[in-house]
């Protein structure tokens, strides 16, 4: 396999592994998928320029990190409020019963009810916790997320906690807590 090969086998690597979590944290971000799509091409295009020793073990912090400059960037030139938008997975439907692939209405309702909720409450964080606990999401670590938004890990840490201490605390979240652990385990 030649150098050519190899750097365009670890470029579309990284575009099958990051792709969608970039493009959701870019919606998230700017609320347009448009302008979203655009942050994340940008970032893999700024990627095909990088050597590969340069960024190793580093890709998914890098990555984040030049899309989120880029969504930045969008923001300042419109003059908008950053958005947290709905999860792309909050469509997803849950089956009726087991070994079903009839989608249970009831179920798939409360789980697109549950991400509106979720993502309303969310979006009332300071936007530091809100970034923090999105890109936590998204699988990146307290080291990763430290390196995307330029804050010291321990600061990171500190966000992360205090944002899900106050989602805890929020009566809707304590009322799905307290359901969630009165229903028997079968």
């Amino acid at each position: 396999m030649s150098a050519g090969d190899d750097a365009h086998a670890w470029v579309l690597e990284a575009v099958d592994l990051y792709e969608l979590p970039l493009a959701r944290y870019a919606r998230r971000l700017l609320g347009d998928v448009d302008l979203a799509a655009d942050a994340v091409q940008h970032a893999f295009m700024k990627l095909c320029a990088e050597p590969r020793e340069r960024l190793e073990g580093r890709v998914a912090a890098w990555l984040f990190r030049v899309c989120r400059n880029r969504a930045l960037d969008h923001l300042r030139q419109s003059g908008r409020e950053r958005l947290l938008l709905d999860d792309s997975s909050a469509g997803t439907v849950a089956p009726a019963a087991p070994g079903s692939r009839e989608p249970d209405p009831a179920a798939s309702v409360e789980r697109v009810d549950l991400a509106r909720r979720l993502t309303t409450l969310l979006a009332d964080l300071p936007a530091p916790q809100r970034e923090t606990i999105d890109l936590w999401c998204e699988g990146l670590t307290y080291r990763q997320i430290a390196e995307v938004t330029g804050r010291q890990e321990g600061h990171v840490r500190v966000l992360a906690h205090r944002g899900l201490s106050t989602l805890r605390r929020h009566p809707l979240v304590r009322e799905l807590l307290s359901d969630h652990a009165s229903v028997p385990v079968s």
